[in-house]
This record gives structure tokens, sequence and C-alpha cells, in this order.
């Protein structure tokens, strides 16, 4: 019986929702990209998300950003919305859509990274193994993009996507605390278009030339992959740890391979696949190692337990 109701209780359904959402994000970006230069997309995803969210604030549904946050939550706007996106949008204009979908998957892996360098945590052996698979897969990925049409910087620039959105999640973490995943995505979006307002009047410039067809994958980037998927992230965060969230990203670039390839009629390499098949390998092994153990740097960061995820949620 306690079976059946935890299974009941796992966030399958905002978990599926969200692979397939962040996952059709890839083939829309190789869309509007030779319509749109990568700032203008992320201005124009970003400013369609604020916009689409203004009722809730009017509405009272979105609450006041407390001052203690700002600063948080400016990162995770700046991570997640505009480091992210620039860089990735960058990434897709040498490197295929599937391809880049299973570079980003790696992002469970920089969390892992985070615990090391920064609060000196112990993966242990399987988290040591699991970050070495991974690794290799990441590289034979990019060695293959660069004989097969993309560019080795393409990927390069993909794999600091990831970077930035794993960034993104740990930082967000402790915020859905006090705020919905909607006011999260809203103040999210602010902090994430300041630095594109330079941008704006050659966005609005390509967005009167561009084809339609180019158009409306931008629009879809805003609404569906940004304001519809970061709700359901944000709920899947609500439900379970930061660690089981995170598998939601070995469905992405499965969602990304299978819209990719209906819509354009291509697929990656078969050693690019085999490559995805060890980043995914790699971060789960990585993520199904027993919790690790920090080193002792000063009261109570030695606690039993007190991990990453731990450190990050209790951290104000």
């Amino acid at each position: 019986m306690t079976a059946i109701r935890a299974a009941s209780a796992f966030p399958w359904k905002p978990m599926a929702a969200t692979a397939v959402l962040w996952g059709s994000a890839f083939p829309a970006i190789g869309i509007a990209l030779p319509g749109y230069s990568p700032t203008a997309i992320a201005m124009l995803r970003i400013g369609i998300a604020i916009l689409l969210l203004l009722p809730c604030l009017l509405r009272k549904r979105i609450g006041v950003l407390r001052l203690p946050d700002a600063t948080r939550m400016a990162t995770f706007g700046l991570a997640g919305m505009t480091a992210y996106q620039l860089l990735l949008y960058a990434g897709e204009q040498s490197v295929d859509a599937g391809t880049a979908a299973m570079l980003v998957s790696t992002s469970p892996v920089f969390v892992a990274l985070m615990g090391m360098f920064l609060l000196g945590e112990h993966p242990g052996a399987q988290g040591v193994a699991g970050l070495v698979v991974a690794l290799c897969g990441a590289l034979l990925i990019a060695v293959t993009t660069g004989h097969s049409g993309g560019t080795l910087a393409g990927a390069g620039l993909v794999i600091m996507a990831a970077a930035a959105q794993a960034t993104s999640f740990v930082v967000q973490k402790p915020l859905l605390a006090r705020y919905s995943g909607t006011e999260c995505t809203f103040y999210g979006s602010l902090f994430g278009i300041v630095p594109l307002l330079p941008f704006l009047p050659s966005t609005i410039s390509q967005a009167a030339t561009a084809d339609w067809h180019r158009t409306a994958a931008v629009v879809w980037l805003g609404v569906g992959c940004t304001v519809l998927a970061f709700w359901s992230w944000s709920r899947t965060l609500s439900a379970t740890t930061a660690s089981t969230s995170s598998l939601v990203l070995y469905g992405v670039p499965v969602a990304a391979l299978g819209i990719d390839t209906a819509l354009t009629r291509t697929a990656p390499s078969h050693t690019a696949v085999l490559g995805g098949i060890l980043v995914l390998a790699g971060v789960a092994i990585t993520a199904t190692r027993r919790p690790a153990q920090p080193v002792v740097r000063g009261r109570g960061a030695g606690a039993p337990g007190h991990n990453l995820r731990d450190t990050l949620t209790h951290r104000r």
C-alpha cells in the first residue's frame, strides 16, 4: 500500500511534460536561428514570458520579491535565462538540435562538480566513475560534431550552456520554498532580460523581416519552452529532491531527437548517439550514488547527509 502511494505521489506528469517542452526547444531554436540572432531570440523569448505572466502580477498571484532574496533570484535569472540561452543559441548555429540536447544533458554532472569544488563534497568512487563516463561521452559528441559539419567551438558553447543551466537549478531550489514556480519564472525573466535591452532595436528590425514560421518558433520558445516548461519544472522540484528532479533531463534529448527527426528528417550520427548514451549513463551513475559527505569547514558543515542539495536548500 505504501509503495502504491509513493508511486502515485511521484511527479511523473510534470516530469514528462518538462522533458517534452524542453526537448521541443532544441528544434525550435534550429528553425528560428536563420531569421534571428541569438540575442534577438533570447530577447523575444524572455519578453514573451514576461508579457504572459503580467496578468498574474496584476491579479496579485505573483507576490513581492523580498530584498534578501534579490541576489539569489538575479543569479537564477542571469544564469538560467540569459547565459544559458545565449550560449545555447550561439552553439546551435553550428551544432544540430539532437546533438545540442545530448550535450545539455550533462547538467547534473556540473551539479556534482559544484559540490566537489565549492563545498568540498566527496562523490565517492561511483560518483567519480559517473563523472568520467559522462565526460567521455561529451568529448565523443564534441569530436564527432567537429567532423560532421559542426564545430568544436559550437559544442563547447553548448557545454557551457549546460553549466549555466546547472547553476540556475542549484540556485533556484531554495527559492521554491518561498516562491511559486510562476514567481520564479517572472522575476528570473525580469533580471534575465536586463542585459539584453541594448539589443532591442535590432530585435525589432529582425522581427519585422523574419519569415512567419521562424517567428512562430520564437513564440513557442517563449510560451511552451519557458512559461509552461518552467512551471512544470518548478512543480517537479517542489514535489521531490533536486537529484531526483534532475532525472527529467534523461528524457530531454530523447524528446529533442524525436521532434527534430520528425520536423527536419535529420538525426545525429551513430557515434554522436553513442556519446549521448555515455553521457546519460554517466549522469545515471552519478545521480544514484550514495549521499556525499562534505569536508568539515565550520560549524555544521560536516553533519551527516549535509550534501550540496541540503547546504543550498538551507542557505539564506
